[in-house]
C-alpha cells in the first residue's frame, strides 16, 4: 500500500497511526520512515480506537498546515489509485470526496451477514440523517482542511467506528460541498474485522442521537480542540532523525515504570 501511494501522480505524503501493534508491522513502518521522508508514523502505548486515531490525523495535518487530507484503510480494501479520483473531485471544486460502494457504478466484495450488515447500515443512517449520500461508513474521504473549521472533527467523541458516520455528519451539516465517487471495495488480504458486537450496537445508539440532534454543528459555538494525545493529553513530538512521530511523554512514563 505504501509503495502504491507513494507512486500516485498526485504528491502526498503518509501518515500511519500505530497502537503498538505486535504483528511486526512497526518494524515495517521504521524501516521504511527510515528511508522515505513521506512516510511519518505516529505510534500510540495502547489500542486506543479507529475513531481517536483518524482524530488524531486530522491534528496532525493541521499542525504541519497540509492542504488536503485523506483518509484510507491499510488493509487494501480501499484501491489506492482512488485517493487521485478523489483529489480530483476536489479540483473539480467539491470541499469534501467521499468513496462510495453503494451509488452507481460502486461495487462491494462483502458476501453474507457481512454484506448485510453494511448495506443496511448505510439504508439505516440515509434514513435518520436524511442526508442526500449514499456512503456514511467508509474511512475513504478526502477533504479540502481549509474549508473545514477547526475543532469541527477533533472534537467528535465518538473514538470507536462510529466516528466515521458521526464525521460525515458534521462535514454536510456544516455546508461543505459533497462529492461521491464509485469505489470498487475489496475483501482484505489477510486478517478479520475488528468491530465487536458491542460496537455495532454503539454505533446505533449514536446514530439514533444523530438523527435527534439535527442543529448545524457551527451553531454551537467554537469548541477547543482536542489535545494531540488521547493519552496523556500532551502533543506529540517528531523526532526529526527518523520522521517517526510518538507521544515521548507517554513513552517516556512507560519506560520509567
Amino acid at each position: 500500500m505504501l509503495d502504491a501511494l507513494l507512486g500516485l501522480t498526485v504528491r502526498c505524503d503518509v501518515l500511519v497511526v500505530d497502537d503498538s501493534s505486535t504483528d511486526g508491522t512497526l518494524d515495517v513502518l521504521a524501516e521504511r520512515a527510515a528511508a522515505e521522508p513521506r512516510i511519518g508514523v505516529i505510534v500510540r502505548p495502547r489500542k486506543l480506537g479507529l475513531g481517536s486515531g483518524l482524530k488524531l490525523g486530522w491534528v496532525h495535518a493541521r499542525r504541519m498546515g497540509y492542504a488536503r487530507i485523506v483518509q484510507i484503510d491499510a488493509d487494501l480494501s480501499h484501491d489506492p489509485a482512488d485517493v487521485q479520483r478523489l483529489s480530483d473531485a476536489l479540483d473539480a471544486g467539491a470541499d469534501l470526496a467521499i468513496g462510495s460502494r453503494f451509488m452507481p457504478g460502486g461495487r462491494l466484495d462483502y458476501q453474507g451477514i457481512r454484506g448485510f450488515v453494511s448495506r443496511n447500515a448505510n439504508v439505516l443512517a440515509a434514513l435518520v440523517l436524511r442526508m442526500p449520500l449514499t456512503e456514511y461508513t467508509t474511512s475513504l474521504r478526502a477533504a479540502k482542511l481549509a474549508r473545514v473549521p477547526d475543532g469541527l472533527i477533533e472534537t467528535i467523541e465518538n473514538d470507536g467506528y462510529s466516528y466515521q458516520v458521526a464525521c460525515v455528519s458534521r462535514l454536510v451539516r456544516a455546508g461543505l460541498k459533497v462529492k461521491e465517487i464509485p469505489i470498487h471495495f475489496r475483501d482484505r488480504h489477510a486478517g478479520e474485522s475488528k468491530i465487536s458486537k458491542w460496537e455495532a450496537f454503539y454505533g446505533v445508539v449514536n446514530l439514533l442521537r444523530l438523527g435527534i440532534d439535527r442543529r448545524p454543528y457551527l451553531s454551537r459555538g467554537t469548541e477547543p480542540a482536542l489535545p494531540d494525545c488521547s493519552v496523556c493529553g500532551r502533543p506529540y513530538v517528531i523526532r526529526r532523525s527518523s520522521e517517526r512521530l510518538r507521544c515521548l511523554a507517554c513513552f517516556g512514563s512507560m519506560e520509567k515504570g
